[in-house]
């Protein structure tokens, strides 16, 4: 008899302790899981993020951005792709403006503890299975 197979998470994380602690987090969670620490493994991965139930993602990998345009790649090939933004950028940074990279996202500031993380993952998840958009989403300045 086989068991049920479990969603897969992607996680994209360049500090190797900080991907273990989310790796093991989802797997806790019930999800099978990739890891990625640059946006060329991610794109090594592609043919496989069709089959991602939610994706985990730090904004800023090494010095760069490139967070937002992984989101970006990622919707590209699955345009309703549950995504958690991990950051340690502020609300109001710039470079935390999230607009343009499509729903259901959550942002989740850094440092981010392990029921936050969870909280977050099963709220964006859940928000892509019932279309359910979330309450004040916008920043004040849009």
């Amino acid at each position: 008899m086989q068991g049920k197979t479990r969603p897969l998470a992607l996680i994209v994380e360049d500090e190797v302790l900080l991907a273990l602690a989310v790796e093991d987090l989802l797997a806790a969670e019930g999800f099978d899981t990739l890891c990625a620490t640059s946006e060329g493994q991610v794109l090594a991965l592609i043919p496989a993020a069709g089959l991602l139930a939610v994706a985990v993602v730090d904004l800023r990998l090494g010095r760069d951005l490139a967070g937002q345009h992984i989101i970006q790649t990622l919707r590209m090939r699955i345009p309703d792709l549950p995504v958690v933004v991990v950051t340690g950028f502020g609300h109001d940074a710039p470079q935390a403006d999230l607009r343009g990279l499509g729903w259901p996202t959550v942002r989740l500031p850094k440092p981010a503890g392990h029921d936050a993380l969870a909280i977050a993952v099963r709220d964006v998840v859940e928000q892509a299975r019932t279309g359910r958009r979330p309450n004040g989403g916008r920043r004040i300045t849009d």
